[in-house]
């Protein structure tokens, strides 16, 4: 048996150990049925993957079969990549720092989401990195 509480927050991977998501809950049918594991894919969808498809769980949940990550149309995709603050422009001082700085806060301050997990990142400056507290690494 695992506990729910152990399966909550894992890593699930494709047998050829691509990344497919993180492990949000458990699913339960009504009636009959397959439980299951609801993931937050890499794309940042809810995907079911039914019990018979996974070969391992240790430290990391491992698929019998590839789930192909759907991905959400252009609009709704998360960023792969996320700015860096910009150093001001040397052409104008003034106008390039405040371009800088409109270029990271344009969203009313919002910090990017992990694309892991979906959690505010929180830029390191010490490292030039965007770090996930939630995952405990940097994207």
């Amino acid at each position: 048996m695992i506990p729910r509480d152990k399966l909550i927050g894992m890593q699930v991977y494709n047998p050829n150990g691509t990344f497919v998501g993180i492990v949000q809950d458990i699913a339960l049918p009504l009636g009959e049925g397959e439980m299951g594991i609801v993931v937050t894919t890499r794309a940042q969808a809810m995907e079911t993957i039914p019990w018979s498809k996974i070969s391992a769980v240790g430290d990391i949940i491992i698929l019998k079969e590839n789930i192909e990550i759907k991905v959400p149309p252009v609009e709704m995709a998360a960023p792969q990549a996320f700015p860096s603050p910009q150093a001001p422009s040397t052409e104008s001082k003034a106008g390039g720092a405040l371009k800088s700085i409109a270029g990271v806060f344009k969203r009313g301050g919002e910090k990017p989401a992990c694309p892991t997990c979906g959690k505010s990142l929180t830029y390191i400056e010490q490292y030039k990195r965007w770090y996930c507290y939630n995952c405990g690494k940097y994207v």
